[in-house]
């Protein structure tokens, strides 16, 4: 099985030059699964085109949740719209409008290998804490000049309508990934996670801020739920915008992101394309 993944493509940020661009990588590479590990879109119609036009191009299209995917306007939080909304209602609707498969909403099995993936979220067990900033800081995604964006536009609220800590999110996710797994009656497993779930994927720098956003990178118990599972073979990422290709323990632990164009240093859409969708044999 030919598979191809990316992650982090934004194109409501990125634009359509990214979006032609990735369709016509995706022509040439023809991947039997064509996989998206988050952050297409935040824009409902910017996301609902992308997923349509790369259908086009692959038989199978997977996609998981990005944290710029679950994102409402200020506006929408007021009325009472929250992240479930995005990840439950809305993504599963684009989705099924455009013949692509949301793994958040369960897994697949196609040929004979078991796809479950997850937008995971942040627990804030990749935190630094050699960084003095408090806990508090951390809570409200504010510290030394930084802001974490998600504490505005992504809000979590429980069935009583009240706000859910980060922690009470990842849990749920991770609860919600183990199940989708053990559902898969396959000899392997391909897990995809728009977070990350290892802390060999965490880029450690100097700088203090981004030493305070690598709290919001990731989950590590999500990992420990992959590594519980020895017939995952494959554990795809994103998140970061900085790629890793790593073995961890009996698996292969790929993140491969596009990222923002400001990202590229001059690279045109193309090439960056060509250098973030990786093709892996199965």
């Amino acid at each position: 099985m030919r598979v191809a993944c990316t992650s982090d493509i934004h194109i409501d940020l990125n634009g359509d030059a990214v979006l032609d661009a990735l369709v016509a990588r995706v022509r040439t590479v023809a991947p039997d699964v064509l996989i998206i590990g988050g952050d297409i879109a935040t824009g409902a119609a910017t996301y609902l085109k992308t997923l349509l036009a790369l259908k086009e191009v692959t038989p199978r299209l997977l996609i998981v949740a990005g944290n710029h995917d679950v994102w409402n306007a200020p506006e929408a939080i007021a009325q009472g719209l929250d992240s479930w909304v995005r990840l439950d209602k809305l993504l599963p609707a684009l989705c099924a409008e455009a013949g692509a498969e949301l793994l958040d909403a369960g897994p697949v099995e196609i040929g004979g290998i078991g796809f479950a993936g997850s937008l995971g979220w942040y627990d804030l067990t990749t935190r630094e804490h050699i960084l003095d900033a408090p806990i508090e800081a951390y809570r409200e995604g504010v510290w030394g000049g930084l802001r974490w964006t998600d504490h505005t536009y992504a809000v979590w609220k429980d069935p009583e309508g009240a706000p859910m800590a980060m922690e009470d999110v990842a849990r749920v996710l991770r609860e919600r990934l183990q199940a989708h797994m053990k559902a898969l009656t396959t000899r392997r497993i391909v897990v995809v996670t728009h977070t990350l779930p290892f802390i060999e994927q965490i880029h450690r720098k100097e700088h203090p801020g981004w030493r305070f956003v690598n709290a919001f990178m990731g989950s590590l118990p999500l990992g420990d739920v992959i590594r519980a599972d020895p017939r995952v073979v494959l554990a795809i990422a994103g998140h970061t915008h900085l790629g890793s290709d790593l073995r961890i323990g009996r698996f292969r632990a790929l993140v491969t992101p596009l990222g923002y164009n400001k990202e590229w240093k001059g690279t045109t859409p193309g090439a960056a394309v060509a250098n973030a969708l990786k093709v892996i044999e199965l």
